[in-house]
């Protein structure tokens, strides 16, 4: 262990009681899992009775991987300890008892198509973001253990969220099917039900590790109480400044109480920062250190002082992206640039600019690019007909957006004539007078924005051509905010603003959608990731985009614990970089004056 800190090693040696380790960005807490499993091991307790879990399989392979190597390496023979993520582990546990097989367990699409048809049946018109919304509440109410007869959605009405639920329930009921959220809530009420069960679970592992603890939900936190209940040998390790994942139960608090609800806590603290520089670090805790609802630490460097955090200036996203992608070209190895940002939407500028630029990147996340989207696919439809480039499809999309009065029925007839489909509009004598005054305004619209930049056309569609009341009527009628489909539409304004002509803009989208997964040589490569995604990575160089208010802190963010998560998403992007750390500031987004964030006013306090 003489590679090991003091603290680290204080850590590995603790062997009974329970014990909180606070792990630093790159203090090397993965080494420390190793270790402390490894001289467990060594101090007599057999291998099997250890159990160590993690929030990912990649993770939970990695740690088994580095121990079984410390274990042949100090003891000359393999070690077989039980390493897991909570669903993997939870799930071996309710096969023993239940009988449960792969079989039983739906899979994630299989989800998305039972909620998504239950919404249709329900005549429920939910577009993509409202199912997703829905399937995450549905996780929500299980992983924070609410009883739903309580529990008021913000997904949609309460009385048709409680309905879809119990209706989603009541198939995977007559299909003998379990979710992966059943998972944890089935082993929770199975060990509250059978305390003789619990307690042979309890005796196969009486040493527990688990690690990303600040990531823990309600009904894992409940689960992880009962199985090391007797004894108390179990130890966490984690860091309260790094809890993000709010919106899908995790909270610092569980960390925080931690001592109270394990009493003798041994809390050892890993305060050495081995992968970022030292003016990194120093930003960093001067940044988290604006938080009250955290442990008090501050985190130290290894003498590697560094360039400053510099923070650039741009006027707006699309210069921003493009000046990024500038420097960026210049760079040596691209495998070691990350582009980080608070909501993927701003990830459109970036791909945009990597790809007029010839730069090769990755996404952690699954870019899902505006230009995919329905609304975006509307707007496409109006900048075609307004250039005389639509084909009938494109009409039959957007007539009734905003509402015109157009049934069905005549669509499917229309669909069936061969003359030019405003001729046939005008001389089929199927439409009343109304009807046909709103098909002259759509067409009055269309001249209009045909004699308009791209910019204009979009512009005008929403202000005078009613797209952006369509959005509104849209939302109420399914009971949602608007405000996520208005910046898109937005976004899409903007990105227009670098395309003066539409045949232009529309290429380029089309080519952006072809090319979002970029398929580049490993190692040559920028990585483009939400700060959500980017927890756990490390780069030489790495730039927060957006660094603005709305975005970082984000505009939904707006009580106390809220905006001290979004100081926190700030933290673990900063923390992210080895060298070098650019924070990136626009001056207009969405054609609207934008505001400094004010995490970045923390540079000043040196």
């Amino acid at each position: 262990m003489a590679s090991l800190n003091q603290n680290q090693q204080a850590a590995v040696l603790h062997k009974d009681g329970p014990l909180m380790v606070l792990a630093g960005p790159g203090s090397g807490k993965t080494t420390v899992i190793s270790h402390r499993t490894l001289q467990l091991v060594k101090s007599g307790v057999p291998p099997w009775q250890i159990l160590v879990i993690t929030f990912s399989k990649a993770a939970a392979v990695e740690m088994e991987s580095r121990f079984r190597h410390l274990a042949k390496k100090s003891l000359g023979e393999d070690a077989s300890c039980t390493f897991g993520t909570f669903h993997a582990i939870f799930f071996r546990i309710l096969r023993q008892r239940y009988g449960y097989s792969l079989d039983h367990v739906l899979q994630e699409g299989q989800r998305r198509e039972i909620i998504n048809n239950l919404l249709k049946e329900a005549g429920i018109a939910a577009d993509e973001d409202m199912q997703i919304a829905v399937r995450d509440e549905i996780s929500l109410v299980k992983n924070e253990l609410h009883e739903l007869d309580y529990y008021s959605s913000k997904a949609m009405g309460t009385e048709e969220f409680r309905a879809i639920y119990m209706q989603y329930e009541e198939v995977k009921r007559a299909n003998s099917k379990i979710d992966f959220d059943d998972m944890l809530i089935l082993c929770y009420n199975l060990w509250k039900a059978e305390p003789n069960t619990l307690a042979l679970w309890q005796k196969k592992f009486p040493y527990i590790m688990i690690d990303e603890f600040q990531d823990i939900n309600q009904v894992q936190y409940e689960c992880v109480r009962l199985l090391s209940a007797h004894p108390h040998n179990l130890c966490i390790v984690g860091d309260d400044d790094q809890s993000i994942y709010r919106f899908r139960g995790a909270k610092p608090e569980f960390l925080l109480r931690f001592p109270e609800d394990f009493p003798g806590t041994t809390r050892i603290l890993l305060d050495t920062n081995y992968r970022s520089s030292d003016r990194i670090i120093a930003f960093s805790n001067r940044l988290i250190s604006q938080n009250k609802v955290r442990y008090d630490k501050t985190i130290i460097g290894t003498d590697k002082i560094g360039p400053r955090p510099i923070v650039i200036n741009s006027e707006d996203q699309n210069t921003e992206a493009a000046y990024i992608a500038e420097q960026i070209r210049k760079a040596p190895d691209l495998n070691e640039i990350a582009v980080v940002y608070r909501v993927n939407m701003q990830a459109r500028a970036f791909v945009d600019a990597f790809l007029q630029a010839n730069i090769p990147y990755v996404a952690k996340d699954e870019i899902s690019i505006i230009y995919e989207h329905w609304l975006a696919q509307d707007i496409f439809a109006y900048l075609r007909l307004c250039r005389g480039l639509a084909v009938r499809e494109d009409l039959e999309r957007v007539i009734n957006k905003p509402f015109r009065y157009i049934s069905k029925a005549f669509l499917q007839k229309a669909r069936k004539d061969g003359r030019d489909i405003f001729r046939w509009y005008a001389e089929s004598g199927m439409l009343n007078s109304q009807q046909m005054q709103r098909i002259e305004e759509l067409i009055s619209h269309l001249r209009q924005m045909g004699k308009r930049n791209t910019t204009d056309a979009i512009r005008w569609l929403r202000r005078y051509g009613g797209y952006d009341d369509h959005i509104k009527d849209h939302c109420e009628y399914r009971k949602l905010n608007p405000t996520g489909l208005y910046e898109i539409a937005s976004e899409l304004q903007e990105a227009a603003a670098q395309f003066p002509e539409p045949e232009d803009f529309l290429s380029h989208c089309e080519e952006a959608i072809a090319n979002k997964n970029s398929k580049a040589p490993e190692g040559a490569r920028v990585t483009l990731s939400t700060l959500h995604s980017a927890k756990g990575l490390e780069f030489d160089t790495v730039y927060i985009a957006g660094a603005v208010e709305g975005l970082i802190p984000h505009d939904r963010s707006k009580t106390a614990a809220e905006l001290e998560e979004e100081c926190r998403l700030f933290y673990v992007g900063a923390t992210r970089a080895r060298k070098n750390l650019f924070i990136s500031v626009i001056k207009k987004r969405h054609e609207k004056k934008a505001v400094a964030s004010r995490f970045i006013k923390r540079l000043k306090k040196r």
